[in-house]
């Protein structure tokens, strides 16, 4: 039999030689069937000889060093998260006049963004052009950046990304809401003696109606529907305010609203509640999510991914059946959200100013600090997650990533899986199916029950190894190369 040379470096009790301890642990982790190499017991003394750490009972059983560490880096690479996110402070606006910010809003490429409030802030990324406009206590934008919106008082103003003024309405009364569809072809707003208005790109008259007061106004990205939440129900219509579904409940606690890319699915949250239409004002699912009210609504593109921030200090993600999959617990309350396009980047902030940054299976990915508190509704993320703002009282920040980690992925290499999920829906016959929190079918109407499956979970599960395991793997192969050419 040919026996091993061993020889001890130092007092660390470092192995080396022609069959050393890589290949040994190699050998027994792989399972290497090369008769030059062959597995053996060390002796706990040649191993470690100033500290005896490895004699009596342990060696006594006749088990060999080699696979204990082969196991323990083994479990280290398995059990190693991701390498975490590193956020960068690319810049800091603070206002001009010291007064507080409102919102928050950032171009689908991340490239330009505006911060509302009792000054309107625009700025690209880069920060080659920056202006300051009037007030812009409600501000819009198009996906890419190009034409704002902004109201003061009973104005509506359209300008384009270097201020220049496109065009100017007025209404009645003090507007309280205003959208811009995604390609900038017409724009709604509400005033507070109820009346809703829409126009055209160039300014000319869409629509007009009449309404309970207005919370808050989205348009679908196809611009084939408008949805509003008043203090009487939700309201679906077309561009130019004809009705296509209305809620007929005597008042309603909806405020905050997300639509699919496609237009088939409209999340409303208010309250405690979280609610899903189809595009015709039918409801698939209402539930209760959370212990204290919602503060803000998230959504990836599709809406199979639904982020929610409370009151009651959480983040919650929820799938398109509207079940729980996870809820992160923050130290204050949560007052904005925002996801990527597919939540692979999760961005949430409270009132102690702390940015959280969250992966799809709400995994901590970073945490940055403002200086005040985050302002309500005042965080978005560029659609590939990479680029992020933020709006505290005072300051509007852009956070990036500086470097590629697995948490952050564009569309092209990693498109995460929708939240699993519920086991089952219960359709009830001339009926709907409201879903508790817990993901349990609960009858709103008597009628007969068809039980439908849900579809499986698609995508592409992630490795379980860490970057930090596989570089580990890579130099422990990179030793038995070099031992193995002596």
């Amino acid at each position: 039999m040919r026996r091993s040379r061993v020889r001890r470096v130092g007092s660390r009790g470092l192995v080396n030689g022609k069959t050393g301890f890589a290949e040994e642990l190699l050998s027994r982790f792989l399972v290497v069937r090369d008769p030059a190499i062959r597995p053996r017991v060390l002796s706990a003394n040649k191993i470690c000889p100033a500290t005896k750490l490895c004699s009596g009972t342990f060696m006594s059983a006749r088990i060999g060093i080699a696979p204990v560490v082969a196991a323990i880096l083994l479990a280290a690479c398995l059990a190693a998260p991701a390498a975490a996110l590193v956020l960068a402070t690319d810049w800091k606006e603070s206002s001009p006049t010291g007064s507080p910010f409102s919102s928050a809003a950032i171009s689908a490429d991340g490239s330009k963004v505006i911060g509302g409030g009792s000054l309107l802030l625009f700025r690209t990324w880069e920060g080659d052009r920056r202006w300051a406009g009037p007030p812009g206590m409600v501000t819009a934008m198009t996906a890419d950046g190009n034409e704002i919106v902004w109201t003061s008082r009973q104005s509506l103003d359209l300008v384009d990304n270097s201020d220049a003024t496109l065009w100017i309405q007025t209404m009645g009364g003090n507007i309280r809401a205003a959208a811009i569809s995604a390609n900038g072809s017409f724009i709604v707003a509400a005033d507070d003696k109820g009346t809703i208005m829409s126009w055209g790109s160039n300014g000319g008259f869409f629509g007009r109606n009449t309404t309970d007061l207005v919370k808050r106004i989205a348009i679908s990205p196809a611009g084939n529907l408008v949805v509003v939440t008043t203090e009487g129900g939700v309201r679906f219509s077309t561009p130019a305010l004809d009705p296509v579904w209305t809620d007929n409940r005597s008042g309603s606690l909806d405020e905050f609203i997300a639509i699919s890319s496609d237009g088939s699915t409209i999340i409303t949250a208010g309250g405690t509640r979280l609610s899903s239409h189809t595009a015709s004002g039918d409801l698939r699912w209402q539930t209760d999510v959370s212990r204290n009210a919602i503060t803000d609504l998230a959504c990836s593109d599709d809406c199979s991914t639904i982020i929610v921030g409370s009151e009651d200090n959480t983040v919650l993600a929820i799938d398109r059946y509207g079940k729980i999959h996870w809820t992160y617990t923050a130290g204050h309350g949560i007052t904005a959200v925002g996801a990527s396009q597919d939540a692979s980047v999760i961005a949430a902030g409270g009132i102690d100013g702390t940015l959280f940054v969250l992966d799809h299976g709400g995994n901590l990915l970073a945490q940055k600090q403002t200086d005040t508190i985050i302002q309500p509704r005042s965080i978005a993320v560029s659609r590939d997650g990479r680029r992020i703002v933020v709006a505290d009282e005072h300051n509007l920040y852009g956070f990036g990533a500086v470097s590629e980690m697995s948490g952050i992925s564009g569309m092209e290499t990693f498109s995460p899986a929708p939240l699993n999920p519920v086991p089952e829906t219960t359709r009830l016959a001339g009926g709907i199916t409201t879903v508790s929190a817990a993901g349990t079918a609960v009858a709103s109407t008597t009628g007969e029950q068809e039980t439908v499956a849900s579809p499986a979970p698609s995508g592409t599960p992630r490795s379980s190894l860490s970057p930090a395991g596989i570089l580990f793997a890579a130099g422990i192969a990179f030793m038995v190369l070099m031992h193995r050419m002596k």
